[in-house]
């Protein structure tokens, strides 16, 4: 069980040597790659992604246009342990999207093999509050459609897709893609039954299932061995505020003992980007001590877990 974290928040305020460094003299061993943030979601968004992402291009160029950071995450003995696709996959305002972002993903999951990254997760499609247009069934189709289009590169790559427990705010807050525990379940079981091997898991994010006051144990024990990956994260239960451990008002106890009694082994990755950039904005200085204290709250979680 590795501690990691997100590079998201870190390398693109203080560069990407400094930021690597940093994160590894926190006491970090790997990090959740933020691949997304080359594939702008306002761009997905307003229907414009095509061309306007490396992620279009062959993947010896894709690799090229990484080997900066791939070298700089290396030379301080780090592992990408998972990474973070690019999202949403489709919006109601240009369904036309979904097919070029089905082959992004693709070539996302390229990328992860070829360096070594186990995890990719890759968010579902949700219904929001007042799209008059769709219904539960047809948002469903879209994720089947989009994870289902995936199979043939997952089945010749050593890649993981994670879905994720997600809310949906456009509009207000509510229940979106795998929030419901039993939902996942069926997403994860389905498609891989339909891949023929395990190729599916859920990355369960603590932020999420605290906004939608989730019975944590509960959600986790349902889902239980398909937790592939994390993202740890606090808030106040109002907004995704991706606050690092007790700066919120989750149960972080248990957290723990729920996630050991599935026997989770999978890494501990934080999720606290937010809390990151406030403290940039504050004192940059600070950021290093940040970072340690959440490298530290990951190592009590993996003895608690691990007990």
């Amino acid at each position: 069980m590795k501690i990691s974290v997100q590079d998201g928040g870190i390398v693109e305020f203080f560069g990407v040597e400094k930021g690597y460094k940093m994160i590894a003299e926190a006491g970090f061993e790997g990090i959740d790659w933020n691949i997304n943030n080359d594939a702008p979601g306002s761009h997905i968004r307003n229907g414009t992604i095509c061309g306007n992402t490396i992620f279009e291009k062959p993947l010896d160029e894709v690799l090229a246009y990484y080997k900066p950071k791939i070298d700089e995450i290396k030379k301080n003995g780090l592992e990408i342990s998972q990474a973070h696709a690019p999202f949403p996959s489709w919006t109601p305002e240009h369904p036309e999207v979904l097919d070029e972002m089905i082959e992004i993903q693709k070539r996302c999951i390229e990328l992860c093999d070829a360096v070594g990254c186990k995890y990719l997760v890759i968010h579902g499609v949700s219904l929001a509050e007042f799209d008059s247009e769709n219904t539960p069934e047809s948002i469903e189709a879209v994720n089947i459609k989009l994870y289902e289009s995936l199979i043939p590169t997952l089945l010749k790559h050593n890649v993981t897709v994670c879905l994720e427990n997600l809310f949906s705010s456009k509009g207000c807050l509510i229940e979106g893609c795998c929030s419901n525990p039993h939902e996942a379940v069926k997403y994860i079981d389905t498609l891989n039954q339909k891949a023929g091997r395990e190729v599916f898991g859920l990355c369960l994010d603590t932020g999420h299932l605290s906004l939608l006051r989730k019975n944590f144990r509960s959600y986790i024990k349902t889902v239980g061995n398909r937790i592939k990956a994390l993202h740890v994260h606090d808030n106040d239960a109002v907004t995704d505020a991706h606050l690092m451990p007790f700066t919120g008002v989750i149960d972080w106890n248990y957290f723990c003992n729920s996630m050991k009694e599935i026997g989770y082994d999978g890494d501990l990755s934080f999720e606290t980007f937010a809390q990151a950039r406030r403290v940039e904005k504050f004192d940059p200085e600070l950021v290093p001590e940040l970072l340690r204290w959440i490298c530290l709250n990951g190592k009590s979680f993996k003895k608690k877990i691990e007990a």
